[in-house]
């Protein structure tokens, strides 16, 4: 099958050229119980790091990612201070890296609400803020990597690809202007699949392939749209959520869909009273200055204000999928293993999360009131997770997982 150029959706646009043909059928579909078998969430705790009484490097205000390099260290991601703070496999403190600023290694201002990272296999540190800014495996600034120059870019989570490079585990999005009056005039065609995709660091500018791709959802609805959701598998596949079933699907190094991991639960039917508690929850979420603009200014602000008008706008008038994903998120350790968070009992709330082989095999489901998603994954059944007191304060906590769910 020919490959071409493809082009992400919806008023975000990235173009790539796939490195892959796109995936055939699967050859194997598991179907897993029904019922769930539950798993005891008595994992070690190893350290815990962040406090309003210590020290200022643990002294947290929005941690925001995590990762694990291959030793066990940890690298703690504080938007607040726009700053990556790493720590040892003992809880103790190693250095700091980035900070605000212009210059190099640092981070803008304007763009610090998510700084999501990935640590190499090499050791290096890949964090994104608008660019790539890469540090080396001592904390020295090394250097930096466009993405798309003159755009506003929205980064998922990063996972560290098997094959080099890194791996996007949600959609990439780009807010281009030029794209958004492409598709008000009917002039940018529309895309058929999302896609995950692998950045190679490598060169000055990021190079990116498809490595999978996901099902595209049909329309213009906005709400409770299937998630996107990827984590990088050991031989360098990836394992994806991309629908409103339960249909977890593995794909080869070669980019060839393998098998689907399937659970016999119905997506919830979107009512008009779902609807209208949706929009209100949106749009209350846009109160005051969503975007930042007011502390960007000038012509990024008025961007960024624009923007933030459009997103109330289609709150407003936002369309929906008629059912809720059952899938929320999903995510893989570095052993393979896929944890899969299915929704809760309330329309977006997080519920129970199940732990897959990526051969088919169901080891048992954590209650939501046991477990939360962890942040990160790290060697040797390492998992790191963000407490928070009743007055706000961050804490992370890494535990080390029990055998057989590694």
């Amino acid at each position: 099958m020919r490959c071409r150029t493809a082009t992400a959706g919806g008023w975000f646009s990235l173009s790539l050229v796939p490195m892959i043909a796109a995936p055939l059928a699967a050859q194997q579909v598991v179907t897993l119980p029904a019922e769930d078998r539950l798993l005891e969430a008595d994992f070690e705790e190893v350290y815990r790091v962040g406090t309003v009484a210590g020290e200022d490097w643990e002294t947290f205000g929005n941690v925001r990612d995590l990762a694990f390099d291959r030793v066990g260290n940890l690298y703690v991601v504080d938007t607040q201070g726009a700053r990556i703070v790493v720590v040892n496999p003992e809880g103790g403190f190693v250095r700091q890296l980035g900070g605000v600023g212009q210059g190099p290694g640092e981070f803008d201002q304007h763009n610090t609400t998510s700084i999501p990272i990935a640590v190499l296999s090499d050791g290096r540190v890949a964090a994104f803020n608008q660019r790539f800014t890469v540090f080396g495996p001592d904390g020295e600034f090394e250097r930096t990597v466009r993405l798309r120059e003159g755009a506003m870019i929205f980064m998922p989570r990063l996972d560290l690809d098997r094959r080099g490079g890194v791996l996007a585990t949600g959609e990439v999005r780009i807010i281009d202007i030029a794209m958004l009056r492409g598709r008000a005039d009917g002039t940018v065609p529309q895309p058929e699949h999302r896609h995950v995709v692998r950045m190679d660091l490598t060169g000055d500018e990021a190079a990116l392939d498809t490595v999978a791709y996901a099902w595209l959802p049909p329309g213009e609805a906005t709400g409770f749209i299937p998630p996107l959701s990827a984590g990088a598998l050991p031989g360098g596949g990836v394992a994806y959520t991309d629908s409103s079933a339960y249909a977890i699907k593995v794909a080869g190094a070669d980019g060839m869909l393998e098998r689907v991991l399937t659970r016999p639960f119905v997506p919830e039917p979107v009512t008009d009273r779902i609807r209208e508690d949706e929009r209100e929850r949106r749009l209350k979420g846009l109160e005051g200055d969503p975007l930042g603009a007011g502390r960007s200014g000038g012509e990024r602000g008025a961007m960024m204000s624009t923007m933030a008008d459009a997103m109330r706008s289609q709150a407003e008038s936002m369309e929906f999928y008629p059912e809720i994903p059952v899938v929320r998120r999903l995510r893989t350790n570095w052993e393979g293993y896929i944890w899969v968070q299915r929704r809760g009992d309330e329309p977006v709330s997080d519920g129970p999360i199940d732990v897959l082989t990526p051969d088919g095999r169901y080891l048992g489901t954590f209650s939501a009131d046991e477990v939360s998603m962890p942040g990160a994954f790290g060697p040797d059944g390492l998992a790191a997770f963000v407490e928070v007191d009743e007055l706000g304060v961050q804490t992370v906590v890494v535990k080390r997982l029990t055998e057989g769910i590694r």
